[in-house]
């Protein structure tokens, strides 16, 4: 199955489970009176990739295209609800697990975020 997720270009592997957080940023305050205040800033997403189990080529095209670069943002492509769209966005961490199974060295409970700028 082809990629559906690409990171400046470059496809990854369609994760496990991907989860989309929409968030308002705002300025909001309380007045004297406990009145609540303020203005709406931005609408922004956080990006969640869980793969379950990914082989170490998988794993290292996704760090190549998240972690060994030399810019801090950088564009993902992803198709929502069958349409294509983008964000400008930034990693978060990237643990993983290296596990033996049988005489095959797997990486397991990979997940990272990607959040927009």
């Amino acid at each position: 199955m082809a990629s559906h997720f690409t990171v400046n270009g470059v496809a990854i592997k369609t994760p496990t489970t991907f989860k989309i957080e929409r968030y308002n940023v705002s300025n909001m305050e309380r007045l004297a009176n406990a009145t609540m205040v303020g203005d709406l800033i931005a609408q922004k997403r956080k990006f969640y990739f869980t793969y379950d189990a990914l082989t170490g080529e998988d794993l290292d095209t996704i760090l190549e295209a998240l972690w060994n670069i030399s810019g801090l943002f950088y564009t993902l492509a992803y198709t929502e609800n069958g349409v294509a769209k983008t964000a400008t966005v930034y990693s978060g961490s990237i643990p993983s697990e290296l596990h033996k199974v049988s005489s095959n060295w797997v990486w397991k409970n990979v997940s990272f975020n990607l959040i927009e700028k």
